[in-house]
């Protein structure tokens, strides 16, 4: 049995285009929609189509180099021929914005099933299902109704008649409140400035990012202040990994080069990097691949960190082991960051006050000035000690009851 996606992409906007074309935080419709796909297991996705413009053919590409087979169809034909026995198909309504949550529940094994929501003035985009419910974007179909589809004469919209043959078959009703469609988090695309407004809410509902004093209270909200510009273009997405792995090469070879100021200082403008790469991710549908990356610069990122004072000896006469207060607690500073995320990972849906653990965004802030006066064993002293303090502040501020 094999999950099989099909999505509309023949509605169009009053200004021509595609509505699964247009762009919501640098990212078209479809591709988000392909990326939540292939999270809840879509191998296969079909594209309900009247005309394919070139457009719509390089988004397809770039689908297809994400590991997903893509295929247009016209009619009920078409599907069937992807489709085999026991196959399940979900249904992705055009220019539909919604959270992996509402994806997942519908992906789940079992009967066919529906996403459907209360008939209010703003859920009117959606079609209806019955006097008191509209559908909310989303379905699972078993296969034998699209043969049923294939079987009918004359033409008709795969999707909506898809729908409604689950309808009648009473396929199980998955609610979702209409408040979700008041917030964002359900949307239909029917304009560009319906997209501007999903772009808008989404900027102002981002978090200041996760754990750590240096991204929290510095690096995110530096980030927020750019963050419309970020997200317009997806070049930005295209090219920031690339240019913040970049970033961290140079520290290495800066401080292997015996230059260690200008190697913390380039190590803050990396970290600004990965700050700038969980934003993103906010407003966009990952792949794990993106994911990976992001967390292997982050790794480099902290071994840089803990081996920063072997890397300034290579560069030095003799090429001598560093000092004690360096060559020691550099790593004792790693440790502690390390430390500090596996607690609030450990905290999950607890965590509080995580802005106050200490990260490496911090600890770089604080060794540039004292590499520049030339007062480093002191601060490499002084920071995991820090770091320390910072994690038993916020255990026992996490462990006071809730107000």
């Amino acid at each position: 049995m094999a999950l099989i996606a099909l999505i509309g992409a023949s509605e169009t906007l009053p200004d021509g285009g595609l509505r699964a074309l247009v762009t919501v935080a640098g990212e078209t419709s479809i591709e988000r929609q392909a990326a939540r796909l292939a999270d809840v297991g879509v191998t296969h996705i079909a594209v309900a189509v009247a005309a394919v413009p070139a457009e719509l053919l390089a988004v397809c590409d770039r689908i297809r180099r994400r590991g997903i087979k893509v295929t247009p169809v016209r009619a009920a034909a078409d599907l069937l021929v992807l489709v085999e026995g026991d196959d399940r198909i979900i249904l992705v309504a055009d220019g539909l914005q919604a959270g992996g949550m509402h994806y997942a529940a519908i992906a789940k094994p079992g009967s066919p099933a529906i996403l459907v929501t209360g008939d209010t003035p703003l859920t009117q985009s959606f079609e209806r299902i019955d006097a008191t419910r509209r559908w909310g974007g989303l379905a699972s179909i078993s296969d034998h109704m699209v043969r049923e589809l294939a079987e009918m004469p004359g033409e008709w919209d795969m999707i909506l008649t898809l729908l409604r043959m689950a309808v009648q078959a009473g396929a199980r009703r998955l609610y979702c409140e209409p408040a979700l469609f008041e917030q964002g988090d359900i949307a239909i695309v029917t304009d560009r400035p319906t997209a501007a407004l999903l772009e808008q809410s989404s900027l102002q509902r981002i978090e200041y990012g996760g754990m750590g004093l240096g991204r929290s209270a510095i690096m995110m909200p530096i980030i927020r202040l750019f963050g419309p510009l970020l997200v317009k273009s997806p070049v930005t997405a295209r090219y920031l990994p690339y240019v913040t792995g970049l970033l961290w090469v140079v520290v290495a070879l800066l401080a292997a080069s015996g230059l260690a100021a200008a190697g913390a200082l380039v190590a803050v403008v990396g970290g600004l990097g990965l700050a700038a790469m969980r934003f993103l991710a906010a407003f966009r549908a990952e792949s794990a691949a993106q994911d990976r990356v992001r967390g292997v610069i982050r790794t480099f990122a902290w071994l840089l960190l803990a081996l920063f004072p072997w890397l300034l000896s290579l560069a030095g006469e003799g090429h001598k082991m560093p000092p004690f207060s360096e060559a020691a607690l550099a790593p004792c500073l790693a440790a502690t960051i390390l430390l500090a995320r596996w607690l609030y990972e450990d905290a999950g849906e607890r965590r509080r006050f995580h802005w106050l653990l200490p990260d490496a965004d911090q600890a770089w802030m604080m060794l540039a000035p004292a590499l520049i006066f030339g007062i480093a064993p002191l601060m490499f002293a002084i920071l995991p000690l820090l770091a320390l303090f910072q994690i038993l502040l916020w255990m026992r501020l996490a462990r006071r009851p809730e107000a």
